[in-house]
């Protein structure tokens, strides 16, 4: 009885997370910065946010987002190579970095009174990275060694690129975040120190430092570290524009790593981050792909006894809901055991999309849907560096902070009807591909 009773309370819970207070000012050199104070415990967490991932590279030079997520640890003008990490960590910090789609992000989290030896090492890294021949030599055969290790030979990992590769027609959304050998071997050092100068402008970056913090001292030592950095001219956008989807297909892929053939499945044009759509899809990709009691899981995996794994997202392959931003595309991919075949894989599949077109997301599954969520939000709100992440992820691709305190309600709201027309509109044999990938190296 009590558990029924907690469930309940649950459902009926208010949508409404707890409010980020924070502040807001930029420096003349264009720099954004948001500060926000908990100062329940004595620690700070500091995130960089850099406006251009893979998808603002140009051809003949894949991988270069990614690469300056290594570069930036090779050492600045008053800083050494690994001295980074090591003043970091000697003053009790730890800190790390991701790149992604359309943005690059550099985080540090330490005990508050470190602060301004965080900072000091960011503006120094910002304002004078060392890019010498050398370290950009060495980083390119790391991202190479990488690249071999998670997509060349890792059992499907070759069908994440190909899945992103042929479901887009505009390379800069097509081509994956890792990059190309052949663009990464040709990259000079000029090529390097442009991207840099570019992208690494103050004015295409948004700071976040939320934790225990005095605001006006913060600020003033953001603007002592960070002010006298000089404004440069942004890198001129480039375009994202797709074509409209041309008609289903399917793509022949093998994979001699696999052990067991898989399907892919992606469907192109998926919504604007902030429509409606956008919301509704959330939370399809959620009741379709999360977890054991997913539709999908339940029906490839435990049902059918068919899968033995499966996982999708919007904006998979290549972004996850928390990044996304359009042009994008919903999709997934399930790996099944043999003896079956690609087209029973897809019928199955069809059959749940086809579902979620015709009766949206109703009663009890849906409220399980919002549960989780809510409960992933709070969950991501609980820490400073959550914090910062999701105020900087607000801030670049949602345009505005205070989106930061707003999205979890609009995802409390979707309607079973609205995810409903959602999937109707968006998820249409016309805009789907499918990918058929066999065991072995050739078809």
């Amino acid at each position: 009885m009590r558990g029924i009773w907690l469930a309940a309370l649950l459902i009926a819970a208010p949508a409404a997370a707890q409010r980020i207070e924070f502040s807001s000012f930029t420096l003349t050199n264009g720099l954004r910065v948001l500060l926000s104070r908990d100062a329940s415990v004595p620690v700070v967490a500091l995130s960089m946010i850099v406006d251009g991932g893979s998808r603002q590279e140009s051809r003949g030079r894949s991988g270069f987002a990614h690469l300056f997520e290594h570069l930036m640890f090779e050492g600045s003008a008053h800083v050494p190579k690994g001295g980074f990490d090591k003043i970091l960590e000697s003053h009790g910090g730890t800190n790390n970095a991701t790149s992604g789609r359309d943005y690059t992000i550099y985080y540090e989290e330490m005990p508050s009174n470190a602060l301004p030896v965080a900072l000091w090492l960011e503006a120094d890294r910002m304002g004078a990275l060392s890019v010498t021949s050398e370290a950009v030599k060495n980083q390119i055969e790391v991202v190479k060694e990488e690249k071999r290790i998670r997509y060349d030979n890792r059992p499907y990992g070759s069908l994440e690129v190909d899945m992103g590769s042929h479901t887009f027609s505009n390379w800069q959304n097509a081509h994956p975040n890792i990059g190309s050998f052949e663009d990464l071997d040709a990259a000079s050092l000029k090529d390097v120190r442009d991207f840099y100068e570019a992208r690494y402008a103050p004015g295409n970056m948004i700071m976040a430092v939320v934790g225990d913090i005095d605001l006006i001292e913060t600020r003033r030592q953001v603007e002592a570290y960070f002010g006298a950095l000089p404004a440069r001219p942004l890198a001129p956008r480039v375009g994202l524009a797709e074509s409209a989807p041309s008609g289903e297909k399917t793509v022949a892929l093998s994979d001699p790593h696999a052990k067991l053939p898989a399907i892919g499945f992606t469907w192109k044009g998926a919504p604007e981050r902030g429509s409606e759509d956008y919301y509704a899809m959330v939370l399809l990709s959620r009741t379709l792909f999360a977890g054991k009691s997913a539709r999908l899981y339940q029906k490839l995996v435990k049902q059918s006894q068919v899968a033995v794994s499966l996982e999708g997202n919007l904006g998979y392959p290549l972004s996850d809901e928390g990044n996304y931003k359009a042009p994008g595309s919903f999709g997934g991919h399930a790996v099944y055991k043999s003896g079956h075949a690609f087209l029973e894989l897809k019928t199955l599949i069809s059959e749940e999309i086809a579902k979620a077109a015709r009766e949206g997301v109703v009663g009890a599954e849906l409220e399980r849907v919002k549960i989780k969520f809510r409960s992933d939000w709070l969950r991501a709100q609980e820490t400073r560096l959550g914090r910062t992440r999701l105020l900087l992820n607000a801030a670049l691709l949602d345009g505005d902070p205070e989106a930061a305190n707003k999205e979890l309600s609009r995802f409390m709201a979707v309607t079973s009807e609205q995810i409903r027309r959602a999937a109707a509109v968006r998820l249409v044999s016309e805009a789907a591909t499918w990918f058929d990938l066999a065991i072995g190296e050739n078809r």
